[in-house]
């Protein structure tokens, strides 16, 4: 098989027994690119992974690799005979043999000294060459999946597909390991496949993000492209937080913003705090959320909204501020459209 191609799944299916888990779900890994597939528990995301890697069949449709066919109702082509790397929240690294020789694993036939250098290469990249000695047991967390990533890379995948490989990890350490990890596999310009049900993550980290939802995928873009154009309810809701407001409801300056509608369904980010707008809140509620203020406010009418701010200074229960509505944070999608 030649590497840098596309890894496809065309139409794919899979039950057990009477009950479909992936339906009819298409998607393209493209080489070099990071795609995030994004869902609650239960959507069919590691199951369409399974079914990539040739971990189990299909009940229809295609996988490909390019224009090879890797599976299909008539066959498939064994997991251990595709090439592809794969890395789980379970690190499965060997206890009995220390770093080096874990990333060197996969690389069976090629000489001692060979291997060794190709291990090591590895571990610098992933920031762990001071670690090459170092046993399972005796590297944290992050270094183990970085580990385990550099052992899927070394052995030179035609795709790298990845199941929740960073939520088993300490939050303070999170971020740092999956940045170094991800950059590595980006750099490989093999397709990958990150799935996640971390819609902050699937953002950051991934070039394109296909949303899952009971075996379907709904939607399939750029993250702004999912951001800003659901395509309905549940693609809007599972890349973060709405807010629906009906049109009555709403400050009349607010209203001529936008086309008409009964309902809008809104981001927090759509309405923020601004000293010259004209539409007036009581504060109701305020958090600080890291770096963004967020805030509960209520108008003279008892409509209440979320909003968001930033700066130093916390707005406090009982204040009373100004609001505008940024338009392209506010969403008209049918209610049935889950």
């Amino acid at each position: 098989m030649t590497d840098k191609l596309p890894l496809i799944a065309d139409g794919v299916s899979r039950a057990y027994g009477t009950k479909g888990v992936v339906n009819k779900a298409s998607l393209t890994l493209r080489p070099g690119e990071i795609t995030a597939l994004l869902g609650m528990s239960g959507a069919g995301k590691s199951t369409l992974l399974r079914l990539m890697a040739g971990l189990e069949p299909v009940n229809e449709g295609e996988i490909r690799l390019g224009d090879d066919v890797l599976s299909s109702v008539s066959g498939q082509v064994p997991a251990e005979d595709r090439n592809i790397g794969l890395i789980f929240q379970d690190f499965a690294l060997f206890p009995h043999l220390n770093a080096i020789d874990n990333v060197g694993f996969g690389l069976a036939g090629t000489p001692k000294t060979e291997r060794r250098r190709i291990a090591l290469e590895w571990l610098n990249k992933l920031g762990l060459s001071h670690r090459a000695n170092a046993f399972p047991h005796q590297l944290s967390g992050g270094e183990q999946q970085r580990v385990s990533i550099a052992r899927a890379l070394a052995a030179k995948p035609v795709a790298i597909l990845m199941d929740e490989p960073f939520s088993g990890l300490d939050v303070t350490l999170r971020s740092d390991v999956r940045r170094i990890a991800l950059e590595a596999v980006a750099a490989s310009g093999i397709p990958a496949l990150l799935v996640s049900h971390d819609a902050s993550e699937a953002m950051r980290d991934a070039d394109r993000v296909a949303v899952m939802k009971d075996g379907v995928i709904l939607q399939e873009g750029t993250p702004e492209e999912l951001y800003l154009h659901p395509n309905s309810l549940a693609v809007a809701r599972a890349l973060g937080p709405l807010q629906s407001v009906r049109r009555e409801d709403m400050p009349e300056s607010w209203r001529s913003q936008l086309p008409e509608a009964d309902t809008y369904h809104l981001r927090p980010e759509a309405i923020q705090i601004d000293p010259q707008a004209s539409a007036s809140f009581r504060v109701q509620a305020s958090k600080r959320a890291s770096t963004l203020i967020e805030l509960d406010l209520i108008d003279e009418s008892g409509g209440t909204f979320r909003a968001v701010s930033i700066g130093p200074q916390r707005p406090l229960p009982g204040d009373m501020v100004k609001a505008t509505l940024s338009p392209e944070f506010a969403f008209i999608l049918p209610s049935d459209a889950e």
